[in-house]
């Protein structure tokens, strides 16, 4: 073969790996760039499933009375659950997925505000009954300042300067890893117990610190052990209480929670709680554990 010819052939091959090397190239970004969108998707999946995590702790803590909102409340949890579970399969619609995961997040955003609507009308309804209560009071009180006999005075007012309690609101609590407290009936989960009430407003005692008793009595019949809860009088004998904290009482309604840490697994059954101030059995409640 002449030169020209070999020259031709090396131009031809020079061409061709110039071509072949480009092609690779773009082969290469090709395959870079898929792999970037790829793990893109991916940490958009992951962080749709973290903030369906949180959604569903904040269903969780969405509390009503009302049968019918629990219920909805209830579905949309089940719901939740279900979206977390797509979230973690790799060929489910990441679309779709987010337009769902939104929807319920507006769901729960209504679902607050009913919650917050009932939770007012409950206050009004609250409010009216403590003016009636007022009322009763003040007409209660004028009644005794009209009474001639003296003995039966004394002995109304002696009645009268003891303290008493209601509205009571009971209920187990259980401890997340997060610190985050939330409200159960279940004995197994219950690390704590709650009770909460009302000390109420009473012109006759002496206002300023006082000191709350608990006695809890189990399923078991026997009371819920404390540490240096102190003792109460009970028929004429000095008893351990469970629990004990101090109050700023101020002869108003004064709102109060005791907090009671389980010493060992609780049992299921009825709970009697037995509030007492200056060995005097002040109110009584029970809680029912599952």
């Amino acid at each position: 073969m002449s030169n020209k010819v070999y020259i031709g052939i090396i131009a031809v091959l020079t061409i061709l790996c110039v071509y072949l090397g480009i092609q690779i190239k773009n082969a290469k970004e090709t395959i870079v760039y898929i792999d970037r969108e790829k793990k893109t998707i991916m940490d958009e999946r992951d962080v749709l499933t973290i903030e369906l995590e949180e959604m569903k702790m904040s269903y969780d803590t969405l509390q009503t009375d009302n049968a019918e909102m629990s219920a909805k409340i209830a579905e949309q949890q089940s719901q939740i659950e279900n979206l977390i579970k797509k979230s973690k399969n790799k060929d489910y619609d990441l679309k779709k997925l987010r337009a769902e995961a939104e929807t319920l997040r507006e769901i729960m955003k209504g679902y607050i505000h009913q919650i917050d609507s009932l939770q007012q009308a409950n206050d009004r309804l609250f409010a009216e009954k403590e003016a009636e209560a007022n009322r009763a009071n003040q007409a209660e009180e004028r009644g005794k300042a009209l009474e001639s006999d003296l003995n039966t005075t004394k002995d109304m007012v002696s009645k009268g300067s003891v303290l008493s309690t209601g509205e009571f609101s009971n209920t187990g609590i259980n401890l997340r890893s997060n610190g985050k407290q939330t409200d159960t009936d279940k004995a197994s989960k219950s690390e704590m117990l709650k009770s909460c009430f009302t000390v109420r407003k009473n012109p006759i005692v002496k206002p300023g610190t006082k000191n709350v008793y608990l006695r809890i009595i189990g399923p078991d019949g026997k009371v819920l052990p404390g540490r240096n809860s102190g003792a109460v009088m009970v028929d004429g004998k000095s008893e351990a209480a469970s629990v004990s904290r101090e109050i700023d009482y101020q002869n108003q309604d004064t709102d109060v929670c005791v907090y009671y840490t389980a010493q060992g697994e609780l049992k299921k059954g009825s709970y009697k709680i037995y509030v007492y101030e200056n060995n005097m059995l002040i109110g009584q409640s029970e809680l029912a554990l599952k």
